[in-house]
């Protein structure tokens, strides 16, 4: 068994919420597991998400510069599998309540919340992209729920 250093243990001790993110252009949809979201500024309405690439969504949001935060709640109602262990050939969308905002987002409707982002800007610091979006847009679809957070065994993997 590999031992894992203390400060990888330290780091994945970090908590963040738990987000599907996704996109819709024409009939292509696309979705991930994320949690690396976070608030950047206030004016605007910010915020950033790192994003390896490769992953579904990437290449739609670099492309097109919009896609949905859809904030997982406590109560979600099984909206997080699907995305969790993705399995080729299988849409994770199938089974989902959701419909296609006049922005022509895809929101999720068992979400806590979601909120309607366009791209602005991006870094590379490591692994994984820095994506830098405005909130344009957005609504708090379950109003008696609570965000779902988690944490990590190591800061090494997801």
């Amino acid at each position: 068994m590999e031992e894992i250093p203390n400060a990888a243990m330290a780091l994945g001790r970090i908590s963040s919420g738990l987000y599907i993110v996704t996109t819709q252009f024409g009939e292509v949809r696309e979705g991930y597991l994320a949690s690396w979201v976070q608030q950047t500024s206030f004016e605007p309405m910010m915020v950033s998400i790192a994003m390896k690439p490769g992953r579904s969504c990437y290449d739609q949001i670099k492309s097109h510069g919009r896609f949905c935060i859809n904030v997982v709640g406590n109560n979600n109602k099984g909206m997080m599998k699907p995305f969790w262990t993705p399995k080729a050939g299988i849409d994770p969308f199938e089974g989902l309540e959701s419909v296609v905002s006049a922005r022509g987002n895809l929101i999720l409707k068992n979400a806590l919340a979601a909120l309607e982002c366009e791209f602005r800007s991006s870094v590379f610091p490591g692994d994984h992209e820095l994506i830098f979006a405005e909130v344009v847009d957005g609504q708090v679809i379950q109003p008696e729920d609570k965000p779902l957070s988690h944490s990590r065994k190591s800061g090494l993997k997801y």
